[in-house]
């Protein structure tokens, strides 16, 4: 296709991103409550099924850690759509990404180490129960501005995503540079080069500490391909591959609920395969189109799926408190002892809290308005009288 001819993509509103931002919340919490049996209180979740010889909470947990890539994709369309005509702002975009952080930060943060800093052990990995026992300046301050996560090892994501939005003007350069193909063709070479050979290169004895680089780690090396993901967001968002994909589907007849249900179920088999994780890329604006099509369908589903995803940042920074960090709160996310019961605990929880912490911050900017608005009255009226 030819520059003239390209045409961005407009297949997202705002609520079917909040609703994707959603699925991905859902995915990534299915992730750290089902992947990991020794961080749950108390002890493992039941499940009722194997799948290929594998417990079933294994199999879709492991599955659930596509949301990061999910993440990273949204991220990259969101950006690049935002950015259409305008010059990029990266303090801007940075300033939203960490006030965000710190909104929780600074609420979770000092509760842990006032109120959960003396537990007892109530799982397996002692560390998440010792996580608040002793207080560091220099390791307060690390975790604050994102450089490491060692309150939350579940934060690592804001650095690796504060990174690519500093590198998107690089991104947006390129892809406004080249063609729908030719841009596609580069994300799968980024993708190979982040997750296989930068990561090898970092390994030779001849290259010194480059493996212990920060810049080089946090910008070349991943385990998997999240920077490629938000590359081919932007991609997608350029070229209106979403809109395209969806004609497509739908002049096949492969867009009704029966497909769409068919297609994830593919889709989860291909990522827990050989194939795995790689081809995300491709995975994700397939499962995009088909997802949005089902839940479309069906309207009370919808509704809870924005209001969900308006808070999924949020449930993002606060859920591991409630799945592993805060005893009190993770003994009763387990307590159903059913794994997808203490699945709906786990969202109604981390949900509720997310709509506490907005209220508490806008209650808090209210009241801040309200007093800087009578000081300004005041030296308005002490001026009048001089």
């Amino acid at each position: 296709m030819e520059k003239g001819t390209i045409s961005t993509d407009n297949f997202l509103s705002i609520d079917d991103t909040r609703i994707m931002k959603a699925i991905a919340i859902c995915c990534m919490l299915m992730h750290h409550l089902w992947s990991f049996p020794a961080r749950i209180a108390d002890k493992p979740l039941e499940n009722f099924f194997t799948i290929f010889g594998m417990p079933s909470t294994l199999y879709l947990g492991f599955f659930g850690k596509i949301c990061v890539p999910m993440f990273f994709f949204f991220g990259g369309y969101g950006v690049y759509k935002r950015s259409i005509g305008k010059k990029y702002d990266v303090v801007s975009r940075l300033k939203k990404l960490y006030l965000a952080y710190w909104k929780v930060f600074l609420i979770f943060i000092p509760v842990g180490f006032i109120f959960f800093s003396n537990q007892g052990i109530y799982c397996s990995e002692p560390f998440l129960c010792n996580r608040f026992a002793s207080l560091s300046t220099r390791e307060m301050i690390s975790n604050f501005l994102g450089f490491t996560s060692t309150y939350c090892r579940e934060w690592w994501f804001l650095i690796s995503y504060a990174f690519a939005l500093v590198c998107f003007p690089f991104v947006r350069a390129i892809i406004d540079r080249f063609s729908t193909w030719a841009n596609i063709f580069i994300a799968i070479v980024v993708t190979i080069l982040i997750t296989n050979i930068f990561p090898g290169i970092s390994k030779s004895a001849n290259l010194g500490v480059l493996g212990t680089n920060f810049l080089y780690i946090k910008f070349f090396c991943q385990i998997a391909p999240y920077a490629a993901c938000f590359w081919m967001g932007a991609v997608v968002a350029r070229n209106g591959l979403l809109d395209r994909l969806n004609d497509s589907m739908k002049s096949n007849g492969l867009l009704n609920p029966i497909v769409d249900i068919l297609t994830w179920v593919f889709i989860v088999f291909l990522r827990q395969s050989e194939i795995g994780d790689k081809f995300d890329i491709f995975y994700i604006p397939v499962l995009t189109v088909t997802g949005l099509d089902l839940i479309r369908r069906i309207k009370f589903v919808r509704s809870g799926f924005v209001h969900l995803g308006k808070q999924s940042t949020n449930m993002w920074l606060i859920h591991p408190f409630c799945c592993y960090y805060f005893g009190a709160l993770a003994k009763v996310v387990s307590a159903p002892r059913y794994a997808v019961l203490s699945l709906l605990v786990l969202i109604a929880m981390t949900y509720a809290l997310s709509v506490l912490v907005s209220l508490f911050w806008a209650g808090l900017g209210l009241a801040y308005g309200k007093v800087k608005g009578k000081i300004c009255r005041k030296r308005e009226a002490t001026s009048s009288e001089e």
